[in-house]
Parts: C-alpha cells; structure tokens; sequence
C-alpha cells in the first residue's frame, strides 16, 4: 500500500510537534517539505530537521521564478509538485511524509497536493496527522482563553471577503484571523478602524513567528498604529466580549517568561516514546534546533528559580501520541501530575518522572484541586494539570489561573491538539476550501446548564453557511437540528459524528443534516461527541490562490500576465 501523509509540524517551535507526527516523519520514507525556493530552506524544512535526519528531507518547490508569462512550466507548476511525490513512489517509496505548518487540514494545501497524486498514482490513500495550530500556540503565549461557557470561536482568513470579519466580530465571540499580513489582507489602518469601530480593539493580540527568533505577540492596537508593515502569515486573535473577567487569563510571568467510518476504530494504540532530535551536522543542527534550544534554555531557567509553578497541558482529544513534546516534558519534570480519568488516557502518565504524585481529579470540584495548588505555592513546587484537547478552548482554566494567581504561582499553557482537527484528520477532509468554506465557526448548543449570549444562537451562525464544529451538543441532538436547519443549512448538508474521537471505541459517522437526530440517538451518542457539518465537508474545492504564479506575497512576486488571469476570476 502506498500512504501519503500530511504532517502537521505546528507554528514553529520544534517543541509543539506531537509524539506521532515525530513517529510518522521518521518512519516514512522520504519527508517532504514546501519551500518557495529550492535552494532556501523553509520554516516548516527546520522544524522536521529537529527529528529527521536532512539527507531524508527533500524540498517541493511550490513557487516557481519563471518570467515571460505564464509559461509551459508555470502553467504546470501545481502538478510538478505532485509528480515529484509520485516520483518518490515509483522509486520505490512505500511511505511519503510532507511537513506542513499548523495542522494540514486547516488552510493549507496538502489537500490539494494530495488529490493531484491520487489522480498520478492509483490506489494511493491519504491521511493526515493533525498538528497544533498558530490559534492555540498565539493564545497559550499570549495568555488568552479562547472559548469559555458557551463563546463560540470563528475563524477567517483577512485576504478573503472584507465583510466577513465585520459578520463575525458583530457575534460577540472570539474571531481568530488568518492571513494578516497577506497581500490582499485589510492594510493595517482599515484593519484597526474595523476592529475600534466593533468595540474591539483594546483586547485583540498579533502574533508572528511564534517559537522562532524574533517572535511577535504585541496588542493589535500597538502594531496596527505604528504603520509598520505585518509581517507575513500572522494571526489575531480577538477575545469574546467578556464584561467582567476572562477576556485575558491574568497571570505571573515567570523568572524565563516564558478513516475508519460507520465502524468502530480498531487502530493499534502506539507505544509511548521518548524522542531526541536526530544527530545531524553542526550547521543543520543551527539551523534545526536554534527555536528547540531557546525553549529549552527558558525551562531551565525556569527550574533554577524554584518558583512554584502549574503547567496547563494539552494532551489532546484521546490518543497518547498526540500529546506534543513540550506537553511530554513538561509532565516529565512535575512533582505532581494532576488528571481526569474520564477524559485523559492514562499511557499519558507513563511520561511522569518515578515517585511523582499522580492525582484523579475526575471526581474533585475545584475546591478539590485548589489544595495542591497551595503546596505548590508553599514548598515550590511544580504541577502539571493536564486537560483534554486544548486548555484554552472550553477547558475551564480561567478560575483556575486566578486561583493560581492569588497564591502567586507561576503559570503556563501547553497548547493541544483539539478535537475538531482530530476528526477532520480522521475523516481525511480540509475543513477551509477555497470557494466553498473558507472560514470555520466552533460553538456549542444553547439551551443548556450554561445560557449561550445574545446574538450566538446556533441558528445565527448556520446563516453563514460555512464549516461548524459544535462541541457539547450532541444530548440535545432534536434541537441542534432544528436550530441547524433553521438557520439555513439544507437537508442535504453533510455532517460528520465523531465519538470518542482517536480512542480504542472510536466511532465516526457521515451523515446529512435531514438525519442528523436520529443519527445520533441511534447509537445513543450523548458524551464525547463532537458534529462537524458544512458544504466543505464534500466538496473538492478550487485551487489555492497561495501557490498559484498571479498571486504575491512578502517572498515571491507574481507573474504579470498570470496575475491578471487570477483577478478576472475574482
């Protein structure tokens, strides 16, 4: 069988990519990694150099420097790339790897690569590895809680429609924002007008090159009135409107400051491991490891103070190996590790350290927890409180930092690996397709123990027509389908049920709205159950702008005749 998989090796830091995507990279045959030039190595080339020896890298050349139009070899540009991965095959490769930044199914263009390869080399398939993303990384860093109660979270490139950023940042809940400093993007000016004139600006946060050297998280307000250019592919975050608390997690810095479908899984579960970057040369290992470096010597730091210190972790929506790196090291270096049995898999207990205080907090109130926090603060110690999914998104962390704010503490938040990537890598789908969805809405049903605000119903978000992952719905099933449809989304939309997403009882289920209900109550699906519905979720999409020869950014220029070909398709 010949497997292609798209890896995704997170925003930067060699620290955030996960156990399995170290595993898969090294188990492939060959590791691909996009570049713009063939002679210039990319971020996404660095972070796999952390764990992959450089002779098993080969570079993809997306951005071709042709002039004189759009010639023969720019015309096929897109297909080269996918050659060159059937090319690896038919050298004998059984197994192909291509790193990619973030996770591969949230913009990104694995899944355009990896249906031309389908087409050049039958009886291939394609997966995917879902990776941590520049949200969850940018929150973590600058202390934001992304979703508390019943906030929803949308997502949205700023080089696409302009009116969708004034949609969203009218609902009230978080907007994450890719893309900011793209060419086509808002200028910075018109971008800090949008957001003053939304009541919005004062807690929105900009990050760029996050985990890499001269790293950027700095107040919107800051960057965006200084008139210096936005460096390119940053993110903003804008928090939901929270009137009294949570907007920002109020912390102490630190001394460092820091496809199995209609059927149960029966995937094998992988054994825990402890990874160390691949030897490479003194000039590779500059190149490779100076973020991994750097993040380890502010850990150090951090222990030589001896300051009593909690560590939110990740650990992702079930399987021990998508727990990343820093997370693993972070549980390594705790005096105690604190869990949920009923949420948390317990081979993520085999990274604590011999004679660490391991403590089940499936059946403790926080009143329960805040005990240990105490003994962190008086003998200075350090706790590892690990969550599943992401802490920041409805990971209940904000009465937990205050508390650990109050006693003066230390914190940290190891970003996750959240579910909603999980299942869109399970069922092998890009949530983000270009002309069909390009933006994504997380949000949960209201009507429950924990009243939704004004103006973030379900059924206000289905008007948008795009991808939605609802989180905690699934009890209510008759009335998430009701709202759904009332909000605008046809029968006929497609709509994924994942339970127990990566986990031994796994169960994911491609259904249409029409049935959604009955779908669910069926199997009797009311916890752990996340619904993904959308066009995208079927459709093929049109090709990316980002490595098409008319569209330019800060790296490459664009191809004038090319160019005017791709605006009057705009």
């Amino acid at each position: 069988m010949k497997r292609l998989i798209g890896v995704g090796v997170g925003p930067g830091d060699p620290e955030l990519v996960t156990v399995k995507a170290v595993r898969v990279l090294r188990e492939a045959d060959v590791v691909l990694v996009p570049v713009l030039s063939a002679h210039e190595p990319g971020r996404a080339e660095a972070i796999v150099r952390a764990y992959v020896a450089a002779d098993r890298i080969r570079r993809l050349e997306f951005a071709l420097n042709d002039t004189g139009g759009v010639t023969p070899r720019r015309a096929a540009a897109w297909h080269a790339a996918a050659a060159a991965v059937a090319g690896e095959f038919t050298q004998g490769a059984t197994t192909v790897a291509f790193g990619t930044l973030g996770d591969p199914n949230l913009y990104s263009t694995f899944s355009y690569l990896a249906q031309t390869v389908r087409d050049l080399v039958p009886g291939v398939t394609a997966e995917t590895v879902a990776g941590i993303t520049a949200m969850h990384d940018l929150a973590s860093r600058a202390g934001l809680s992304l979703a508390e109660g019943t906030e929803p979270v949308t997502l949205i490139p700023l080089n696409g429609a302009p009116g969708a950023l004034d949609r969203a940042l009218a609902q009230g809940g978080t907007v994450v924002g890719y893309k900011v400093g793209a060419a086509a993007s808002p200028a910075p000016g018109i971008l800090r007008d949008r957001l003053q004139a939304a009541g919005r600006l004062d807690s929105a946060v900009i990050g760029a090159s996050l985990g890499l050297a001269g790293e950027l998280v700095t107040p919107a307000e800051q960057v965006l009135a200084s008139g210096q250019a936005i460096p390119y592919l940053s993110t903003l975050i804008v928090p939901a409107s929270r009137p009294r608390r949570g907007a920002s997690l109020p912390r102490t810095p630190s001394s460092a400051e820091s496809s199995r479908l209609n059927a149960p899984s029966n995937r094998s579960q992988p054994a825990q491991c402890s990874i160390e970057p691949a030897a490479q040369s003194a000039q590779d290992r500059e190149l490779a490891l100076a973020g991994l470096n750097q993040v380890r010597a502010k850990h150090q730091e951090s222990q030589e103070s001896r300051a009593g210190r909690v560590v939110f972790v990740g650990a992702g929506p079930g399987a021990p190996d998508l727990l990343t790196e820093r997370g693993a090291r972070a549980i390594e270096r705790a005096d105690v590790v604190i869990w949920a049995s009923s949420l948390v898999d317990r081979r993520i207990l085999d990274h604590a350290r011999p004679g660490a205080e391991i403590v089940d907090s499936a059946q403790l109130p926080m009143e329960g927890v805040l005990p240990y926090y105490e003994r962190a603060a008086q003998e200075h110690q350090i706790v590892a409180r690990v969550h599943s999914g992401d802490p920041s998104l409805w990971g209940a962390i904000q009465e937990q930092l205050e508390q650990c704010h109050a006693l003066g503490l230390d914190t940290e938040i190891v970003p996750g690996v959240s579910s909603f990537t999980a299942v869109a890598a399970a069922i092998g789908r890009e949530l983000t397709i270009p002309e069909v969805a390009q933006s994504v809405i997380l949000t949960r049903l209201g009507g429950g123990k924990t009243p939704m605000p004004p103006g973030e119903q379900v059924r206000e978000f289905a008007r948008h027509g795009t991808t939605m992952a609802l989180f905690l719905s699934a009890a209510r099933s008759g009335q998430l389908q009701d709202e759904l449809l009332e909000g605008g989304y046809p029968p006929g939309t497609p709509c994924v049920v994942a339970y127990q997403v990566t986990w031994p009882d796994e169960l994911i289920i491609e259904t249409v709205l029409a049935d959604l209900a009955a779908t669910i109550r069926e199997r009797k699906l009311w916890k752990h159950t996340l619904v993904l519905i959308g066009p995208g979720l079927a459709a093929a999409g049109s090709r990316s702008h980002l490595y098409h020869p008319g569209h330019f950014h800060g790296f490459r220029r664009a191809d004038p005749r090319a160019r005017r070909q791709l605006r009057s398709r705009e």
